[in-house]
């Protein structure tokens, strides 16, 4: 069976995002607040299962690599800024401007035009 371009990185876009989530929530529970700090950051459990989501999202981008062009695939990567803004929303109660939207929409209805 062979799995389609969009749900390859589909995968890799959530598996980034729920990276940058737990390094995110690890950031917020230890600050980063100089060399000091840097020590007790690093061994933050959410920071370290970040790091494993974004191995495997690494693998299997070098997956996608291998089986696609990358002038498709690669401009598919941009929903990670849009899942990105929308997890600052939805999970740290962050606010977007309208301007922010606008770029949202924007780079979704680009990347669709330039995978196609």
């Amino acid at each position: 069976m062979a799995i389609s371009p969009l749900l390859l990185v589909g995968i890799n876009v959530m598996l980034l995002v729920a990276g940058q989530i737990l390094w995110k929530l690890a950031l917020t529970r230890t600050p980063l607040n100089g060399w000091d700090s840097l020590g007790s950051v690093l061994v933050q459990p959410y920071l370290l299962l970040g790091c494993l989501l974004y191995g495997a999202a690494t693998l299997l981008w070098f997956y996608a690599l291998s089986r696609f062009d990358l002038s498709r695939v690669y401009p598919l990567q941009s929903f990670a800024y849009v899942l990105g803004a929308l997890c600052g929303l939805l999970v740290f109660k962050e606010t977007l401007t309208t301007s922010q939207w606008m770029g949202l929409f924007l780079l979704v209805g680009g990347a669709f035009m330039l995978a196609k």
